[in-house]
């Protein structure tokens, strides 16, 4: 029994290491062009199970949206996760939102293969959530911190017990 799980989990291994994680990224950024969302990716590297990325940039209808420097996508055939540090909103953007983004996690699993869970900490609080991608639904709680009472888009929040949530209907 032993040897079987041992067998199990090197083929297991194995396909992580030789994914082809490039690849894999290209096809979800071409997906993703189709619904004006364009990325620029600089510097990809493969760590054996992670994917290292130094720098991406967003775009959505051609305009530059946010930059990350710093993210790691980690497919792990049933858990999926795609990871950022150093998030920057760049442009318009940064003047209209006022907050910066410290970290982010977005991870899929094989479980619920159309939800993506959200985690991020910012400098107004930290975010969790998902996104529906069948039905375009966002919904993201809030923790604030004292940052958030002089946000200025608080308005869009609805206080409950745990926190802030803010619940949209996204149309690329």
């Amino acid at each position: 029994m032993k040897k079987i799980l041992a067998v199990l989990l090197s083929i297991y291994i194995s396909i992580i290491i030789f994914m082809p994680k490039k690849q894999i990224l290209y096809t979800l950024l071409n997906q993703a062009s189709q619904e004006k969302i364009n990325f620029e990716l600089k510097n990809l590297t493969d760590y054996g199970i992670f994917e290292n990325i130094d720098k991406i940039t967003f775009y959505y209808d051609m305009a530059k949206f946010f930059e990350v420097s710093g993210a790691r996508f980690f497919p792990l055939l049933v858990y999926n996760r795609l990871s950022f540090s150093q998030i920057n909103l760049v442009g318009s953007f940064k003047s209209m939102l006022e907050i910066k983004i410290i970290e982010a996690k977005l991870t899929e699993n094989l479980l619920s293969p159309y939800k993506v869970s959200i985690y991020a900490l910012s400098t107004i609080g930290r975010f969790t959530g998902s996104y529906d991608l069948k039905s375009n639904r966002l919904r993201v709680l809030l923790v604030p911190n004292d940052k958030f009472t002089s946000f200025k888009y608080k308005k869009y929040f609805k206080k409950t017990k745990e926190g802030y949530i803010y619940e949209s209907i996204i149309k690329f």
